[in-house]
């Protein structure tokens, strides 16, 4: 954007030059009509080269300033196009919230930083209960607008810390850095509470959209597959449970 500013500014700076050379030849050949009876030979030569070169430096001018502006565009629309390949490439495409690739190198980096500092890192594993009966029963449109809803509910409340991704599916991953287990269980308590009362209007008020959750504390010397698995483990024992509820793994 600052490069399109800058052209910009010298089209501008461009057109005026050339309206300055217009201007100062214009003068010129104004005072070679004047004395045109009592010129020699080559001054009038001079003035005939002028009057021929003036038109031509004025197309050529407005020729140059037009591609400066289309350049200038050009360049606005390459960036626009370079923002949104930055986005794709980091974002859910339906759902808005960080993709599968982006939360594990995040959560890479964090586990890399909690075993620097010594500071606890933990995440949360949600997956939508009963999820498949939304999309049988009122169509995938309405399964999507499900999911883009919930990820707006699981969002109130986070820190901008906080990492929330969709992990695949109707399954979503949220990276707590410096937060516990207890933390991370009062975290996801809250999301589960929250869906649980959230209208969904894609869907009849009569159903009823909620969610598991579990929440797990990342070990010394642990990986970042072993911690998610952990709360994988978690989350299928609140499946096995009765659904709607959420499970702590250390």
């Amino acid at each position: 954007m600052l490069a399109a500013s800058r052209w910009a500014s010298n089209s501008v700076s461009a057109h005026n030059a050339n309206t300055h050379t217009i201007a100062h030849g214009t003068v010129l050949a104004l005072a070679g009509v004047r004395s045109v009876s009592s010129a020699t030979a080559p001054e009038v030569g001079q003035f005939l080269l002028l009057a021929i070169l003036l038109p031509w430096f004025a197309t050529m001018g407005g020729y140059v300033n037009r591609l400066r502006v289309e350049l200038a565009e050009a360049n606005r629309k390459l960036s626009a196009a370079l923002a949104r390949i930055e986005q794709i490439a980091v974002r859910d495409e339906l759902t808005g919230v960080y993709n599968r690739r982006f939360v594990y190198e995040t959560l890479q980096r964090e586990a890399s930083r909690a075993a620097r500092l010594g500071t606890p890192l933990s995440v949360c594993l949600f997956d939508l209960d009963n999820f498949k009966q939304v999309n049988d029963s009122y169509g995938h449109a309405a399964g999507d607008e499900v999911l883009k809803r919930f990820t707006e509910v699981a969002a109130r409340g986070l820190r901008g810390v906080d990492v929330l991704a969709r992990h695949g599916g109707e399954e979503f991953l949220l990276v707590l850095p410096d937060t516990d287990v207890k933390g991370a269980l009062a975290c996801a308590e809250r999301v589960r509470a929250n869906v649980e009362r959230e209208q969904f209007p894609a869907i009849p008020p009569t159903h009823h959209i909620t969610v598991t959750g579990a929440a797990a504390c990342a070990k010394p010397g642990e990986g970042v597959d072993a911690l998610v698995a952990r709360a994988d483990d978690g989350l299928y024992r609140g499946k096995r449970g009765g659904r709607n509820r959420v499970e702590a793994m250390g």
